[in-house]
This record gives structure tokens, C-alpha cells and sequence, in this order.
């Protein structure tokens, strides 16, 4: 995977300037991060779908019981694994329960697996009864009741190293009742002269959305406006973070990252005034983003068998 070292020299070299003579470095850097993000907007290549499970980060005692002598606390199954490695599965919860005069007085979490959406927590003793625990996940998208709006900027990426911010999102799914389906999306004109009939009296499932905004400050409306939490999955087009250092990390993938030299290099002979040579490096760019959009993209029968 590039890093920005690598970006930088060869820049440097379709320029023909590898003693750093002629552009500031610090200049290269801004237009390798444009470039980057060019070809995310251009190719839509950075793509990411939210999590709609995740990890149990921690486990609160809701009520503390009596009579505990000694404590153990059982994490029920993951209810929702993501088929992704390392844990395709799921992997099992474990936590330790600690108890002062009887009461429990907190859980602390071993391992918190993985593939969780609503776990249950059980405390189990021999003598105690009344505690209760609840366990809280790392983020995912989920709707929430009694919200239709949902702002681009809201969805955590953090599973995604390099990955800035949602510019687009291409197709919205719910999952309801172990079934997931995709929703109708509609511009927001059609959205809210048709759709969006009843303000806030209605609530249940959501099978209709529509995008509000462009790019990062984008949001979505979902209708019926949900009646209670429910996963939903979005495919998503992202913009890379910028990189600053050779340890930040690249999110833009192989082939496109290598036409990041030849933006670089176009707006460095823009710096030095060299109309001809920002001409010829930006023909090169615009010829390597339509080549490699073909090659990561080719032609499929979706069924050889005729059928859909």
C-alpha cells in the first residue's frame, strides 16, 4: 500500500525535482491529498458499508440485588456475527462480576467478542438475587426511535482506518424480523410532497428514504420514522483522511492510488507557472482514472444460467 514517502518522490520525479529545489515539499503534500480525494469522488472507490454489529465495551449495573456471595456473569451468544474475519462467527463475551456486602458492585469486562447486537446479560449466584446489567456495544447503525433524520456525519467509521467521511450513500437496507430488505429512495422534492404525509403520529418499520444535502453535510430521511431501533445498513462512497505522516494510513485502494503521482505532478508545474507540462500531466491523470475504473470494473453475466 503507498504511503505519502512514496507519493511524494515520485512526484518529485515527474517533475524533476528530486533535491526538493523547486516545489515546497509541504505543497506536495496538499496536492497528493487532493488527488486522493479526487479519485475517491471520481472512481468511487472508497467504500464502506457501517457496522450493524459489533463488540460489548462495557456492562452497567442497573440494579445492585442482595444476598451475592460469589458472582458470575454469563454474556449470551452473539445474536447477529458479521461472516467477516477474524471472528465470521461471532466470538463469546466474557466479563467478571465483583460484589461488596452482597450487592454488586460493578462488572468488569474480560474479552468483549464480537458479532453482537442485543446482548442479554445474566448474573448468576447461589444465594444473591435482584442484580440487573445491561451491556453497551461499540457503535453501529441503528435507527433510532422516533428519528427520521440521519445525518451522514452520524455513522461511526472508525472500523475503517484512513476513511475521512461519507460523501454518498448509493442504497439504504433495514433488517426487520430476521429479514433484511432495501428501501425505496426517492428525491427529497417527491419525498416530502408525497411521502412524508403524517409529521410525527406515525410511526413504524421505514421503507421509503431520501437523501437531504450533498457530499460530507449530506443526511437521510427515513419514513415511516421508526417506532423502535432497528439495524440498518448503508453502502456507502467515502472520502479518504489525508495523510500528514508515512503512519497514517492509506484507504485508497490499488490500482487507483496510482494515478495520484500525475495529479500531483499537474498541479506542481500549475505552482511553476509550465502550462504545457500541467497539460500533459493532468492528460495523463484524466487517461489512468478511465483506464483503471475499466480494469477494477469489468463486464459479468449475472446469471449464466438465463435466470434472474
Amino acid at each position: 500500500m503507498a504511503s505519502l514517502f512514496t507519493y511524494m518522490r515520485s512526484v518529485q520525479r515527474l517533475i524533476g525535482d528530486s533535491k526538493m529545489s523547486l516545489v515546497d515539499p509541504g505543497d506536495i503534500i496538499v496536492y497528493i491529498n487532493e488527488a486522493r480525494r479526487d479519485i475517491a469522488l471520481r472512481t468511487q472507490s472508497v467504500r464502506v458499508v457501517p457496522v450493524i454489529s459489533g463488540s460489548v465495551t462495557a456492562i452497567n449495573v442497573a440494579t445492585a440485588g442482595t444476598g451475592y456471595t460469589n458472582p458470575t456473569v454469563t454474556i449470551t451468544t452473539p445474536d447477529f456475527p458479521s461472516g467477516a474475519a477474524p471472528y465470521p462467527n461471532g466470538a463469546q463475551a466474557t466479563a467478571i462480576a465483583t460484589q461488596i456486602g452482597g450487592s454488586i458492585a460493578g462488572i468488569n469486562m474480560v474479552f468483549g467478542g464480537a458479532g453482537y447486537y442485543q446482548p442479554q446479560v445474566i448474573i448468576n449466584d447461589p444465594t444473591g438475587t435482584g442484580a440487573t446489567a445491561t451491556a453497551q456495544l461499540t457503535p453501529i447503525a441503528q435507527t433510532i426511535q422516533g428519528q427520521e433524520v440521519y445525518n451522514y456525519s452520524d455513522f461511526d467509521l472508525s472500523p475503517f482506518p484512513g476513511v475521512e467521511t461519507i460523501f454518498a450513500v448509493k442504497s439504504v437496507s433495514i433488517l426487520y424480523s430476521n429479514y433484511r430488505y432495501s428501501l425505496a429512495c426517492y428525491s427529497f422534492s417527491t419525498y416530502q410532497a408525497k411521502v412524508r404525509n403524517f409529521p410525527f403520529q406515525y410511526e413504524y418499520v421505514p421503507t421509503i428514504c431520501a437523501q437531504f444535502g450533498q457530499g460530507a453535510s449530506g443526511s437521510l430521511y427515513l419514513y415511516p420514522i421508526p417506532s423502535q431501533a432497528y439495524q440498518l445498513e448503508l453502502d456507502c462512497f467515502c472520502i479518504p483522511q489525508d495523510l500528514n505522516t508515512d503512519q497514517d494510513v492509506e484507504a485508497l485502494p490499488e490500482p487507483f492510488n496510482e494515478a495520484v503521482q500525475y495529479y500531483g505532478a499537474y498541479k506542481c508545474f500549475l505552482e511553476l507557472q509550465n502550462q504545457n507540462s500541467a497539460r500533459a500531466m493532468l492528460e495523463l491523470y484524466e487517461n489512468f482514472i478511465h483506464k483503471y475504473s475499466s480494469y477494477a470494473r469489468p463486464g459479468r453475466t449475472s446469471n449464466p444460467y438465463g435466470r434472474w
